[in-house]
């Protein structure tokens, strides 16, 4: 029935849950402190009442003082626990397990109150605030507010056993409407939370896809030229701190012009997307491809020698031209002629690592195209 009644009014986050508990971990683990700071102080300021009830009885007021002591060291301790923990399931335990000892504090402590001394405020208050103030799943709450309302009931039952019917029946019906009452807020509160976090990663998800869509060339799926300028920037800095290897390849697309004027630029674009992927399908996961105009583009290898990007490019070189395109039951077949240059002594920048690879990607041409050319 708990669980009927959760899934009804319960926003259910699937498999975001872990994350959204994560995501909240900070703020439940400052406001269970807060939780256990208010209890600490609640429980100093009951020794007051203590006094004025038991003056007369100094062996029971000592008693009810350690008895005090004892609760609010337990919950220093948890409460250091709690803001030393990072996992969501520790958290859960340890709130669980101080929630479960105040509950035994405050059913045990109700024994020692006279048999016409009654704390219905306080109880319902307990009752109604552990729905609304816990952080863990209903079904939990649910089992530790029948649970104090069952110990109370036994309180009553017990040794304020003078209790007229009619009290009784109204603590009775009192609990009832708190845990009726309790369930309905406590469950429409998560609900708005999960409501919250799931507009917020709708709202951050969108974001993200905007930013990437605004990074990537749609034809060709590479990022866009000031994307790639910004991480080849990127890159180059990271070189000079570190002293490593960078290398890069300029491609371009060999008599794409006859493609267009031949087949039209709708086959020109089917060419150039076709390139491109074989282009990423070559590519490493460090590595960093982009288009950077027209029928040209870029593909920047952190820590790759000359040599090596030479043996990349290559392999580029003969699969572009062993993979044709189809348009209209048409192969259309096309090469790329690739210049390499590694970043040396020589570049200042970045934009001179690229311009000593697109002069290479020059000679590629002058030489008959369909090539590799590297310094």
């Amino acid at each position: 029935m708990l669980k009927r009644f959760s899934d009804q009014f319960l926003v259910d986050l699937g498999e975001m849950e872990g994350d959204y508990r994560v995501f909240h971990l900070k703020d439940d683990i400052a406001h269970n402190i807060l939780y256990i700071s208010i209890a600490i102080i609640g429980v100093v300021g009951m020794v007051r009442e203590d006094v004025l009830l038991y003056r007369d009885r100094p062996a029971l007021l000592l008693w009810l003082i350690f008895y005090r002591a004892g609760y609010i060291l337990i919950s220093i301790l948890i409460a250091r626990a709690v803001q030393k923990t990072i996992k969501v399931r520790t958290f859960d335990r340890l709130a669980l397990v101080w929630m479960a000892i105040t509950i035994f504090f405050l059913l045990l402590f109700n024994f020692t109150r006279p048999a016409n001394f009654l704390n219905s405020p306080l109880d319902v208050i307990v009752t109604f605030g552990i729905y609304i103030f816990s952080p863990l799943k209903l079904k939990y709450n649910f089992l530790l507010a029948l649970g104090f309302s069952v110990g109370t009931f036994y309180v009553y039952g017990t040794v304020k056993s003078g209790i007229d019917p009619f009290t009784w029946n109204t603590v009775v019906t009192v609990q009832f409407i708190a845990h009726a009452l309790g369930l309905i807020s406590g469950s429409q509160i998560q609900s708005y939370r999960r409501k919250m976090f799931k507009a917020y990663v709708q709202e951050k998800d969108a974001r993200e896809l905007a930013a990437y869509l605004a990074n990537i060339d749609p034809l060709t799926k590479g990022l866009t030229r000031r994307q790639f300028f910004n991480i080849g920037e990127s890159e180059y800095q990271r070189l000079l701190r570190y002293k490593r290897q960078l290398s890069m390849l300029v491609l371009d697309a060999d008599h794409f012009k006859n493609i267009n004027d031949t087949y039209g630029h709708y086959a020109g674009d089917l060419a150039l997307r076709n390139l491109s992927l074989v282009i990423l399908e070559q590519k490493r996961a460090q590595d960093t491809f982009g288009r950077l105009g027209g029928e040209e583009f870029g593909l920047l290898l952190p820590e790759t020698n000359l040599e090596q990007a030479k043996i990349v490019a290559e392999r580029i070189q003969r699969i572009c031209e062993q993979t044709p395109c189809t348009v209209d039951d048409k192969l259309i077949h096309t090469t790329i002629s690739i210049g390499v240059a590694e970043a040396g002594p020589v570049d200042q920048s970045f934009g001179d690592l690229l311009r000593r690879a697109d002069r290479m990607m020059y000679k590629a041409k002058e030489a008959g195209r369909n090539r590799v050319v590297a310094e």
